[in-house]
């Protein structure tokens, strides 16, 4: 998979553990919101019955002829607030013109503990006059409820104040508990993911394999399954239907393109062979002729030899095309043939510009033999070398080398032309393209030499590239691998 590309799979899994997060989340502030109302009622209807009870509480020591809240000493008053004071509550009376009462028994004592206790005491508010709805506030990373009923005839208020209980270290637990149940529900969400995707994503790989196995066979035939829509989930439909009807118009393409290309091909060898035998035939009389017309005899030899050579080449990829091209591998050693080649050519136009340096006998590329289709390999120096001629200065130097590692044999073609740019040194193996630097001249040629190359070199197992050199120039690479022989 490339860098940077995110498959269904990690689509799938990532939308679900967004969804499960943030569902997570919502739930978890819903459910403080939801616990959060609850307490502040719960603390209301528990301000509203303590009050109710003090109201009745006084009416009771009233008719027992206790005096009046408002004639009260504050230990009195202490007496009424303790019995409705406890551990987590208390209850004390703020009066608008003389001090609060507190309630002083042992069980509202942890709130006098604090030598700050005053601030906790202002922020539930002190002494402040009136009724306040129950509210929540912090205090030292401690929460904490109050709200004031007023009692009646101006006696004053009653605050209250109720320490929820939740502490920073049970928070810190809480959350830790909460973060480890999002982790087990990720790793769920992982495990179910895989499941899902498996069952989800195995008619599109079923569509793969089918896509994967289409191609033109030896026979001229568009091979593959088509895709079948029974069975098939309602969104593959069109996809099925557009992939049939693709490899159905690929067939008719394809068939189209071979017969064409074989048509073509067969009805040009014949009279092509026929013009390059009539041309060798009077290259052979031309001895005779005025130097003009053995000229036209020699370029008529010429021309005829690059058709019947265009002609071949175009029979070639017709051929790899469909699969049925066929090479006769045997047995060879590429050093010795390139020993042949460079002796052949010195009799061609720019034979004498070839360079080829003899090895010493000790050097592992001289004995190096490997398993290729012979006239095949020697088709594609030739046209390598041919290029290197066309794609140079007439002055300047072919180099034809040879040399070798443990497991591959490698040969080059260097010229001093122009050399070919990075971003084309891949498009000039596809077939008819040709690069747009040359030697200054419109330089003759098809575009198919360095297709049938590569073609011919990676059906024989080997590969064919355009390496880097440090003088100006281009270096074909081949590299084919050792056969190596068991004495």
């Amino acid at each position: 998979m490339a860098r940077g590309v995110v498959s269904i799979r990690q689509r799938l899994w990532l939308s679900l553990v967004a969804l499960i997060s943030v569902s997570y989340g919502i739930l978890l502030v819903t459910t403080e919101v939801v616990i959060q109302r609850d307490r502040l009622q719960r603390h209301e209807r528990l301000v509203m019955a303590t009050a109710a009870a003090i109201n009745e509480n006084l009416a009771i020591r009233g008719n027992q002829g206790i005096p009046a809240l408002s004639r009260l000493g504050e230990q009195d008053l202490r007496e009424v607030l303790n019995e409705f004071s406890a551990t987590r509550v208390l209850v004390w009376l703020s009066r608008p013109s003389a001090p609060p009462v507190f309630p002083n028994s042992a069980s509202v004592q942890e709130f006098f503990t604090d030598p700050n206790r005053n601030q906790l005491l202002i922020a539930a508010g002190l002494n402040a006059p009136g009724m306040q709805k129950p509210r929540t506030f912090t205090y030292r990373g401690e929460t904490y409820f109050t709200c004031s009923m007023p009692l009646g005839n101006g006696q004053g208020v009653l605050r209250f104040l109720e320490d929820v209980g939740i502490s920073p270290a049970s928070r810190q637990e809480n959350l830790i508990i909460l973060l480890g149940i999002w982790l087990v529900l990720v790793l769920i969400a992982t495990l179910l993911i895989r499941q899902v995707t498996a069952l989800a994503l195995n008619p599109l790989l079923g569509l793969e394999r089918v896509m994967d196995d289409l191609s033109l066979r030896p026979s001229g035939v568009v091979g593959g399954e088509r895709v079948l829509t029974d069975g098939q989930p309602q969104e593959l439909h069109g996809i099925a239907a557009s992939y049939n009807s693709l490899a159905d118009r690929l067939q008719k393409a394809w068939t189209q393109q071979n017969l064409l290309m074989r048509s073509m091909s067969h009805e040009l060898l014949t009279p092509v062979t026929l013009i390059s035998s009539n041309a060798r035939r009077l290259a052979r009389l031309a001895g005779d002729l005025p130097a003009d017309q053995s000229r036209l005899v020699d370029s008529l030899q010429t021309e005829a030899g690059r058709v019947n050579s265009l002609v071949t080449s175009l029979l070639d990829l017709a051929r790899g095309d469909s699969n049925n091209l066929s090479l006769q591998s045997t047995l060879i050693n590429p050093y010795r043939l390139l020993q042949q080649i460079y002796t052949d050519v010195q009799v061609l136009p720019w034979g004498s510009r070839l360079q080829w340096q003899d090895l010493d006998q000790a050097d592992p590329a001289v004995n190096a033999t490997i398993h290729a289709d012979g006239e095949r390999l020697r088709q594609c120096v030739l046209n390598a070398l041919e290029n290197a001629s066309k794609y140079s200065q007439a002055d300047q130097p072919i180099y034809m080398l040879i040399d070798s590692t443990p497991e591959l044999v490698r040969i080059r073609v260097e010229d001093r032309g122009p050399g070919i740019p990075e971003a084309e040194r891949e498009l000039v193996f596809e077939p008819f393209y040709r690069s747009k630097l040359t030697t200054g001249e419109e330089v003759r040629g098809t575009g198919v030499g360095l297709a049938i190359v590569r073609l011919l070199i990676e059906r024989m197992g080997g590969n064919v590239k355009i390496v880097d050199q440090e003088q100006s120039g281009t270096t074909l690479q081949f590299e084919l691998p050792i056969c190596h022989v068991q004495s």
